[in-house]
């Protein structure tokens, strides 16, 4: 079976109809756009919307079976469809395709091949990414906290094993160096001073995220 990969592509907002329809919501949607998931044996990932899974797992099930091509050459790439959410105020315009992905038996006599003094041999890919300095290497481990998740700030500071007491030096030597390199983003953006605010990992930062996990 595939894994399928889940991009938030593009949110639209019909503000006319939420003022003329709408009760107040004081946060509607945590989606961001560049957002990123894999779903493994048409499993839910974490973090994703489940309305917006309603909507789309038809197709990931077909595509995780191999099957595409919906409507007869829909989509450009036929292992992949662009479905909206059902949230008729904000929706959620999301691309999902299939992974292709070496098979178990490849792997396995890839990995038996004789190897002799005469033979040249494959060695294990080399780290990417390499923190050039303490500050970095802090912004990496911020990265692998927050993961796929949206964690408040004690929340994150607790899981870093920091005091609470430790907050100017969370914000000076996590936070604002995550900022700056654009790896974090308000869980809120619209109120970026709420007390109760929380952050996620932006495209960037998952596919930082991606690729610390794959060097652990």
């Amino acid at each position: 079976m595939l894994k399928v990969r889940i991009t938030a592509i593009r949110q639209t907002i019909y503000n006319d109809l939420i003022a003329q329809y709408e009760n107040p919501i004081e946060h509607a949607c945590d989606i961001q756009q560049g957002q990123q998931w894999i779903s493994v044996n048409v499993n839910c990932p974490d973090g994703l919307c489940p309305s917006a899974w309603d909507t789309m797992k038809p197709f990931v099930e077909s595509l995780a079976h191999g099957k595409g091509n919906f409507f007869d050459g829909w989509m450009k790439n036929p292992m992949s469809a662009m479905i909206s959410c059902n949230d008729g105020f904000r929706p959620f315009s999301f691309y999902i395709e299939a992974i292709e992905e070496e098979s178990q038996a490849a792997h396995e006599q890839s990995e038996n091949q004789p190897q002799s003094g005469t033979e040249k041999t494959c060695s294990l890919p080399q780290p990417r990414l390499i923190p050039k300095d303490k500050e970095e290497a802090r912004v990496y481990k911020l990265v692998l906290v927050l993961g796929k998740q949206v964690l408040p700030r004690r929340q994150i500071i607790a899981d870093l094993g920091m005091r609470q007491q430790s907050r100017h030096t969370f914000i000076n030597n996590y936070l604002r160096p995550a900022w700056e390199r654009s790896l974090i983003d308000h869980a809120y953006p619209n109120t970026p001073n709420k007390p109760e605010q929380a952050y996620r990992l932006t495209a960037k930062g998952l596919d930082i995220y991606a690729q610390l996990k794959l060097e652990k």
